[in-house]
């Protein structure tokens, strides 16, 4: 950790440079910098191709922010969320604007973060009130300040906290994506969650859905953060799994009906996803 109070011809910040654990970085959502700043003079902040994702809340004042193409009025009291990958740039107003903001990431923030665009969240929202953005933050920056041992594990949580408070945004099915290539997107997505048990290949799926295969599988993981093969590999054992747990049927019929065969094979799939057989997942459960 590193804190930096900062007094310019532009800005007051106080901000906090954090380096989590290697456990962090692995397997939780973690933090990499978290502060505060009040604008003294009209000025522009541009950045690009940074490995996080930025949210902050307005508490006064007002600016602007470039992103996706699109240039965004934010007020006092509104959130903005934003892939700081893609290019943006955010400039206060005359009516100088103060900032509380957490850069963050995590293995599995991309997913996240294209869950919420598919959802047709948008780059800036206004919540009701400013209390519960507010005390995010507040809790994320107590813990980051503190000696607690397990800093990171809570950090996780109140980063958790704040992913669930932004995808509460998120649903503005008119703003959606609604591109053909995502209503093609979404249509495989759920042709797969019906047909699972059936043979399946890429070149039938896009004999099927008219798109070239190597477009169909990029889109499928841009938007889903997986890819098509896995995804149904995924959805096969998920329902072997429901079926080993509440049927009486042998570990070769459920493998039969999840679309996995011969016996050796699903048992050896199933093995390497759960880390134990069929048989032992069952007589787990029993």
């Amino acid at each position: 950790m590193q804190e930096r109070l900062f007094q310019g011809e532009y800005v007051s910040s106080n901000r906090m440079l954090y380096t989590p654990s290697e456990f962090a970085k692995s397997n939780l959502m973690y933090l990499q910098e978290i502060g505060e700043l009040k604008a003294k003079k009209t000025h522009t902040s541009k950045r690009q191709n940074l490995d996080s994702f930025l949210f902050f809340y307005v508490k006064e004042g007002s600016g602007t922010l470039d992103y996706g193409g699109r240039e965004y009025t934010v007020k006092s009291g509104d959130c903005v969320f934003i892939n700081c990958k893609n290019p943006y740039l955010h400039r206060t107003s005359e009516d100088l604007w103060a900032l509380e903001w957490i850069h963050f990431n995590g293995e599995s923030m991309l997913p996240i973060y294209l869950k919420y665009v598919e959802r047709g969240g948008q780059p800036v929202f206004r919540p009701d009130s400013g209390l519960e953005p507010e005390k995010i933050w507040t809790n994320i920056d107590e813990t980051a300040r503190s000696s607690d041992y397990i800093r990171d594990i809570r950090i996780n949580e109140y980063l958790s906290t704040l992913i669930t408070f932004l995808m509460s945004f998120s649903w503005n099915p008119e703003a959606a994506q609604v591109s053909n290539n995502s209503k093609t997107i979404m249509n495989l997505k759920d042709y797969l969650d019906l047909h699972y048990s059936e043979k399946i290949s890429l070149d039938m799926l896009a004999d099927m859905f008219l798109v070239n295969k190597y477009s169909l599988s990029r889109g499928f993981k841009e938007q889903y953060g997986t890819s098509i093969i896995n995804y149904l590999l995924i959805t096969r054992i998920t329902h072997a799994k429901q079926m080993l747990r509440f049927t009486d049927e042998t570990v070769e019929e459920i493998g039969n009906r999840c679309g996995i065969t011969p016996l050796y094979y699903f048992s050896r799939i199933f093995k390497q996803i759960e880390g134990i057989s069929p048989l032992e997942y069952r007589m787990q459960w029993k």
